[in-house]
């Protein structure tokens, strides 16, 4: 099978029905994150449709300011999903400071709850990535994957410190500074993902399919000098390292595996 550590299914409108069939017969198991209520809400109900597929709440940087006042509400939601995300801060795509303390208090309420419940957290850390380390340490988080890694180096040594999982994906095939974090990340701690729909048609202008997951990891397996076929067993092994003490990642364990 493949692992894709990060997409956004609900945004799929007419295409749907494509994307769930490439999921299935590609063994493609399939990390359903939201950026909101409305957004989770969508992708919960494509649980039922796809044993490969698992949606995750939780609450983008980029909508924190509507819901930073009453973040008690959104307690079911967060007691329910079995992972959390995507959380985290963006200091790159949101210019407004007035945004970023907002940002910061949802981020550390879900990473209070995820620790607390101890639940992997899936981040996004655009140009923010010293205060995410920092946020991540305050709390003692340890089971979360670093969505998109883009900073310094030296940032994610830290993060690799803590024991994080970085995520790879679509930039990579291109980006010399993506590489070298492909190439710094040690191997036990990489996944990989798309962010489908919009991670590509952000880089190409064409909208992203599953199956680019064969593509990302075709390229880690260059830059690591590997077989893919065993580039992408590794993948599955960090993932399920990663979720081992998750009752959800039982059913994941008795897939079938896909033929090499």
């Amino acid at each position: 099978m493949f692992i894709d550590a990060h997409a956004h299914l609900d945004k799929y409108d007419s295409e749907l029905p494509t994307i769930i069939r490439e999921i299935e017969a590609n063994q493609i198991f399939t990390l359903s994150v939201s950026m909101d209520v409305e957004s989770y809400l969508k992708s919960k109900k494509l649980d039922a449709k796809s044993k490969w597929i698992l949606s995750t709440f939780g609450i983008h940087p980029w909508n924190a300011p509507a819901v930073h006042k009453d973040l008690q509400s959104l307690d079911p939601l967060i007691a329910e999903s079995p992972m959390i995300g995507e959380i985290g801060l963006d200091y790159h795509f949101v210019k407004e400071p007035e945004q970023y303390g907002p940002q910061r208090d949802v981020l550390e309420y879900f990473v209070r709850k995820g620790v607390e419940q101890n639940k992997i957290l899936n981040i996004h850390s655009k140009g923010a990535e010293v205060d995410v380390d920092s946020i991540l340490g305050n709390y003692n988080a340890r089971r979360a994957i670093m969505h998109w890694y883009s900073g310094p180096l030296d940032i994610l040594k830290k993060l690799i410190d803590k024991g994080i999982y970085i995520t790879v994906g679509v930039e990579m095939l291109t980006d010399p500074h993506i590489q070298a974090i492909a190439k710094a990340a040690p191997a036990e701690l990489l996944l990989t993902e798309t962010d489908n729909p919009g991670g590509y048609r952000s880089l190409t202008g064409s909208t992203g399919m599953p199956m680019l997951i064969k593509y990302v990891v075709e390229k880690l397996s260059d830059l690591h000098g590997r077989n893919p076929v065993l580039t992408r067993e590794m993948i599955v092994e960090n993932f399920l390292r990663l979720a081992s003490m998750d009752e959800w990642a039982e059913a994941l364990r008795g897939l079938p595996p896909l033929a090499s």
